[in-house]
């Protein structure tokens, strides 16, 4: 059976949420999907109640289950749901988020009507680690519909837009002729995923409309940084992911979006670093002056950097403290740390 879109949901140990989150998709306006569920192997009761749903919801027969051989991530798991989705759409929903009941309705509506190969709806995010009030992520409604406009407005408007997998519709041709995968790690994988892919748009929309509720829960990968002692290599494994895009904007030198894309790149860098310097005590073994330098490393040269239009002194500022030694390294990035209130 042919579908207009696919929502791929991978589960892992998610027994407590995937109910509610698997509801939430089943409940859509818009009829014609397919929910294509990747079992990961976590052996936790999770697939049980996917198997009740599936045998006791109306639209039960439209839930798709497939498994892994074994325990293979996120990013495993979303590359089968690209190789196995039968829809002309795709929506990655993860399996303790919810969905509003019209959020597929809405951002088909859109594709359908601009030809696009993605739309970006709003988000609310609820934060059940801190416990912090909610927070809107609204878009303007907005169509970026030529050649690096959306990375353009991604990257610049980087605090705001939330750059992730979730919460888009994209167009599978789109996605299969540009050969989109997921890299092979076990953090930020996504993160890789969409700065890649918003790269490759041509015809794109942001929409204010709230379609997604992203769920910030203690436990999640997404969130490891609440536990009492941390494993040093989960943080080098985030430095390679941002390692992996920095070497990508070597080949980017053309484009009009890359002194913000290096920008954001240093940020996540120093903000890593920042968290490094304020858990010190609690990452075993500890990380080591030269793997900071690491981390700090700007992808491009002083000469490539000094051709750009905008952003300029930011990312200088990030290449020179790179060179700088290391007690000044530590002097500024605390500085700049307690100014972006971090430290």
């Amino acid at each position: 059976m042919q579908y207009d879109v696919t929502i791929g949901i991978p589960v892992y140990r998610a027994v407590d949420f995937i109910e509610n989150t698997l509801i939430s998709a089943l409940n859509q306006t818009f009829q014609s999907i397919e929910f294509l569920v990747v079992d990961d192997c976590g052996e936790d009761g999770s697939m049980d109640v996917v198997n009740r749903l599936k045998a006791e919801h109306p639209r039960g027969n439209c839930i798709r289950i497939i498994c892994n051989f074994h325990n293979v991530g996120a990013g495993g798991s979303r590359n089968r749901i690209l190789d196995e989705a039968r829809g002309r759409y795709l929506f990655f929903l993860d399996s303790d988020d919810l969905l509003e009941s019209d959020a597929i309705q809405c951002l088909v509506d859109e594709m359908r009507d601009k030809q696009l190969d993605v739309v970006y709806g709003s988000l609310k995010r609820i934060d059940k680690v801190h416990f912090h009030p909610d927070q809107l992520y609204v878009f303007p409604d907005i169509y970026l519909l030529s050649d690096n406009e959306m990375a353009y407005y991604a990257f610049k408007n980087y605090s705001s837009f939330q750059i992730s997998v979730c919460n888009c519709l994209m167009n599978m041709d789109f996605l299969r002729s540009n050969q989109l995968r997921f890299i092979n790690a076990i953090f930020w994988e996504d993160l890789a995923f969409s700065y890649e892919m918003v790269t490759k748009v041509k015809r794109g929309a942001l929409l204010s409309k709230i379609t997604y509720h992203y769920i910030c829960r203690s436990g999640s990968l997404s969130h490891y940084q609440d536990r009492a002692v941390l494993d040093k290599t989960e943080i080098m494994k985030n430095v390679q992911t941002i390692g992996y895009l920095k070497n990508r904007c070597k080949a980017l030198l053309d484009k009009p979006y890359l002194p913000y894309l290096c920008y954001n790149l240093e940020m996540n860098s120093f903000y890593i670093v920042c968290y490094v310097l304020k858990s010190s005590g609690r990452i075993f073994p500890p990380i080591s002056y030269s793997e900071i330098r690491y981390i700090l490393q700007h992808p491009l040269s002083l000469i490539e950097i000094l051709h750009f239009r905008r952003k300029l002194f930011h990312n200088m500022f990030f290449w020179l403290l790179n060179r700088m030694s290391f007690p000044l390294i530590m002097s500024c990035v605390k500085l700049l740390g307690k100014y972006k209130r971090v430290l």
